[in-house]
């Protein structure tokens, strides 16, 4: 039988071999080419679902490349080889803490600040229980929310007697107004989209944080549809509370999320549902004292494989470079935002200024017409993936830096056959 340091080596030889490098960003990354002519080639080439599909569906799942799904594979392969064993488990915890650090760098956040979840909606839950709530206080959400949030209120309307109130968000010049307005002393959070999932709408994060602050509201962003898709930077938008996913725009494996909470709301912000883990010390006496940081929102067995595995896509993003990224999606809906009027019987719905425009371009379509058949024609006839929205006669294009022009003039020329 093997000797304890005899297995304690061998776990650390299997890390070392099979997974791609915790401590240095980009140094797996080597085979992706760092000229202009060639790097969106090699990038895509590492996105199988690009092999199979028009694939227009980020803002609901992110394709992750191959990279990102076999370092996830061999992280779950190493944790089933001896899941119980304190190296396993170090090594995985260290392969969580790595993505913490390069998600802080990412995000313009403290890696202190940043608790890991299972997804967006685990941290706005997070959020919203941490409130005393009381019948008659109030919460401002968006007109355009996901159920991400919308379920959750209901569930404070119902429960606590929580009184919701919808602010317009499609008008950006407008949207720090008509949040204000809506404003009275029972008022508890405001609670908002950063980006629009139904319209591509951006919100002025930083201009209504501090509108609140000044009031003394906090602010919690659903950022799900942010990093990946627009620049974020926690610190210089100033919200109190930002959460966001892994598997949308930033590409990484399903069940990854973070709530990113400011340093100075962190002792205000109350735990609510807990266990193992969120402790920084604890006895059976009923003592315990909760982790300094944001960790004290994190608990229990959690996707630490899949953690990893999102280190590994935002190391990715980090190799390629955030603005030859964010360089390419702008073109990409410029040239998508361009093209939709032209066409006939098609309206664009999300934002033709260049300041605003991002990834998420909506379309609607003439009368008679519902995006949720399109949708279907569409996946069915045609290979193409968008998604249908709130509004019948929507259709949502999601683009990012994978995309190409001739996959816009394809799925185009379909729609002009369809609406013909």
């Amino acid at each position: 039988m093997a000797s304890p340091s005899d297995r304690r080596t061998f776990l650390k030889a299997t890390l070392a071999g099979s997974l791609y490098g915790l401590a240095k960003p980009g140094a797996a990354l080597a085979a992706v080419p760092a000229g202009p002519a060639d790097w969106l080639g090699a990038a895509q080439a590492e996105i199988a679902a690009l092999r199979e599909t028009g694939y227009f569906q980020s803002a609901a799942f992110g394709p992750s490349p191959q990279r990102v799904m076999d370092r996830t594979q061999a992280l779950l392969e190493l944790q089933n080889r001896c899941p119980a064993h304190p190296d396993t488990i170090g090594q995985l915890k260290e392969a969580e803490n790595a993505c913490r650090r390069l998600l802080a760098e990412t995000v313009g956040a403290k890696e202190s600040e940043v608790a890991m979840t299972a997804n967006t909606t685990a941290g706005i839950n997070t959020v919203l229980w941490s409130i005393d709530w009381k019948p008659g206080d109030e919460i401002v959400i968006g007109d355009q929310e996901h159920p991400a949030l919308l379920l959750p209120v209901y569930n404070l309307q119902r429960r606590f007697g929580v009184i919701m109130k919808t602010s317009p968000v499609a008008r950006h010049e407008a949207a720090v107004a008509e949040v204000l307005k809506r404003l009275t002393s029972r008022t508890r959070l405001v609670a908002i989209s950063h980006v629009s999932r139904g319209s591509g709408c951006v919100l002025p994060a930083a201009a209504l944080a501090r509108a609140l602050r000044e009031r003394g509201i906090p602010l919690l962003l659903d950022g799900a549809q942010g990093p990946g898709n627009v620049p974020v930077d926690f610190h210089a938008i100033g919200c109190d509370y930002y959460s966001l996913c892994g598997h949308k725009w930033l590409l990484g494996p399903k069940s990854t999320g973070a709530l990113l909470i400011r340093e100075d709301v962190l002792a205000a912000t109350p735990v609510s549902w807990t266990g193992s883990g969120a402790q920084a010390s604890m006895d059976e006496e009923g003592h315990s004292e909760w982790q300094p940081d944001a960790r004290r929102f994190e608990f229990s067995t959690r996707f630490l494989a899949g953690i990893g595995g999102w280190h590994t896509s935002l190391q990715w993003f980090a190799q390629l470079g955030w603005p030859r990224v964010r360089e390419r999606m702008a073109q990409l809906s410029a040239y998508a935002s361009e093209q939709i009027p032209r066409q006939p019987r098609l309206e664009l719905i999300s934002p033709a200024d260049a300041s605003l425009r991002n990834g998420i371009v909506v379309l609607r379509l003439p009368p008679g017409h519902k995006g949720t058949d399109l949708y279907d024609r569409l996946r069915t006839n045609d290979r193409i993936l968008v998604s249908p929205v709130s509004q019948p006669r929507d259709l949502r294009v999601c683009l990012h830096f994978f995309n190409t022009e001739a996959e816009i003039d394809r799925l185009l020329a379909r729609l002009r056959a369809y609406c013909a």
